[in-house]
């Protein structure tokens, strides 16, 4: 399996993950799914501390651990369009909260800039961004 095509399997594994918004001083815990082209989509309350700290077009890095690898996705995050958001994170995570996308809850796609992998034994690898949004979204078993 190529690198791209595992950091993709890895990034839609985890249900949640931790997001840290360029100028804000705390991590956030999100409930996250990609879309199809591997783009985060980022599940967030309405009014929330998430949603309060992003503005529009926001820096953001995302953080997924699974075992001794450690992944970390930056990009830009932006409120997406409510009801093709919620479909699309319905097709890979349904949840109950994405009925209340655009009341109580809203949704922001993340643009993927940059991508690093770091493996159990320490190796760190840039992750090429094309590459990995041709990669297949399988869960990692």
């Amino acid at each position: 399996m190529n690198s791209a095509h595992f950091v993709h399997r890895l990034a839609s594994a985890n249900s949640t993950i931790e997001v840290r918004v360029v100028w804000h001083p705390n991590p956030f815990r999100v409930r996250h799914a990609l879309d199809a082209q591997g783009r985060p989509l980022l599940l967030c309350r309405a009014g929330g501390a998430l949603d309060n700290a992003l503005t529009s077009n926001d820096a953001v890095v995302l953080t997924v651990c699974r075992g001794r690898d450690q992944l970390w996705i930056a990009g830009w995050a932006a409120p997406a369009s409510e009801v093709a958001a919620a479909l699309e994170f319905a097709a890979s995570r349904p949840l109950g909260d994405l009925l209340d996308v655009g009341h109580g809850y809203g949704i922001y796609r993340v643009d993927v800039a940059e991508i690093r992998l770091r493996r159990g034994d320490g190796q760190m690898e840039e992750i090429d961004v094309d590459d990995y949004a041709a990669a297949s979204s399988e869960p990692v078993m």
